[in-house]
């Protein structure tokens, strides 16, 4: 949909946009105020209007209201960034659906771009980890609902009044110097130049983001770094540039979950392959049944990675792999081998594994076991007694049996949890 700053839209013209937030693959992301209420703000996302983008928006407004609406006294509801209505918007491409929720700050990614790909300390890692599980237990518990792509993208940040008003503030001294606004502002397509909310979109995922999102992590740089005095501290740099320690986030940081855009029904799936590929459970690479436990799954993918900067699993195809074979042999380095009667339990298992459940086309010779704790250890210079509490909590998370797996309730309940300083 063509948009235009200062355009009003929705029912009796109610939203007037400030500025563009982000895109995904199929809407984009507008700053909008409510002029009927005054000064309050709303991230409205915009449906392309082709029909097939229309019915998967629809299912995602009835898990909407479902999350809404089920249960709003129940525990882990205000971890999930609320959704408060829609309502459909003409234009010359034709009917639009846009929906409006509350406005957020940025993901979790920007946190883990600002430590340098360090990762953030230990306090807060387990304080932003508890809050995706209480939402996750909301979802799984109360609406039955898989979210099916957590990731630091997916994970958003909540910020006070300042802050959005900052933002606004920045957008009308553009208007008051007569400076045209950067594209990312204005464009209702994509953007060249990535801004506070910004990164480009990885054609390879299967998301459909709210917030795009990277390029390959490691050479991607946060040009806009102001924002990041909200949320953390400074940390001082070394000559290379990296950090002497993880960077330090607010004790009292606050996270939601959002993006509902791929989620489905614990018996009503939409898709077999689900899952941005780092976060991505064995249930699904193998093409097994999934539920809940993959959502697990990427859980323990990103306590890895906001504690260390670095994937878990990030598996690559090359010339003799392709990157679910690869992904599988990472896997199994991990946790020392994939039980048979899970290796052969998916519709793809015999493409990837023996007979014998050995893979086949990665020798035992060329693996090597590497697990949790040791990696934390060997890697990342880790105390051992810390590094044993981590290494606990992620292997209850990614058991290669789902049954056997953690739950988000069992999870909230591990002694790395335990040790937060609530203090």
């Amino acid at each position: 949909m063509p948009v235009t700053i200062g355009q009003t839209i929705g029912t009796d013209n109610r939203y007037q946009i400030v500025r563009k937030l982000g895109w995904g693959h199929f809407s984009t992301v507008w700053l909008c105020e409510d002029l009927t209420e005054g000064q309050t703000y709303y991230a409205i996302k915009i449906v392309k209007s082709a029909n097939s983008f229309k019915t998967v928006a629809l299912d995602e407004i009835k898990l909407l209201r479902c999350v809404k609406d089920q249960e709003p006294a129940a525990v882990g509801y205000n971890k999930i960034v609320l959704y408060h209505d829609y309502f459909v918007a003409s234009s010359l491409y034709g009917e639009h659906l846009c929906l409006t929720f509350e406005l957020m700050g940025p993901s979790l990614l920007h946190l883990i771009v600002q430590s340098n790909y360090q990762g953030l300390e230990q306090e807060g890692v387990k304080n932003i980890i508890q809050q995706i599980l209480l939402g996750l237990l909301y979802l799984h518990d109360k609406c039955k609902i898989i979210h099916t792509d957590i990731k630091p993208e997916n994970i958003l940040i909540s910020v006070k009044e300042p802050y959005i008003r900052n933002m606004v503030a920045h957008v009308n001294r553009f208007n008051e110097l007569g400076v045209q606004m950067p594209k990312s502002y204005v464009n209702a397509a994509g953007w060249n130049e990535p801004e506070l909310f910004e990164q480009t979109c990885d054609e390879a995922s299967t998301s459909n983001v709210i917030y795009p999102q990277r390029v390959d992590p490691r050479m991607t740089s946060c040009p806009n770094k102001a924002f990041v005095n909200d949320f953390s501290k400074s940390i001082k740099i070394k000559q290379d540039n990296r950090p002497v320690s993880p960077l330090f986030v607010d004790p009292s940081i606050q996270v939601k979950i959002a993006d509902l855009g791929n989620s489905c029904w614990e018996n009503h799936h939409f898709a077999e392959v689900i899952q941005t590929l780092q976060y991505r459970a064995l249930e699904v690479i193998i093409e097994s049944e999934y539920s809940f436990p993959a959502d697990i799954w990427s859980v323990a993918c990103l306590a890895f990675e906001l504690s260390t900067g670095d994937f878990l699993f990030n598996p690559q195809a090359s010339e003799h792999l392709s990157c679910s074979e690869d992904h599988l042999g990472l896997i199994w380095e991990l946790l020392n081998g994939i039980p048979p009667y899970i290796a052969h339990s998916g519709r793809r298992s015999s493409e990837y594994f023996t007979s014998s459940g050995t893979l086949k086309r990665i020798s035992p010779e060329n693996m090597k076991i590497w697990k949790v704790e040791d990696v934390l250890v060997d890697k990342y210079q880790w105390k051992r007694v810390d590094a044993i509490l981590l290494a606990d909590f992620i292997e209850s998370l990614i058991e290669p049996d789902q049954d056997l797996r953690a739950t988000a309730s069992l999870a909230l309940t591990k002694k790395w949890l335990d040790t937060i300083d609530r203090h």
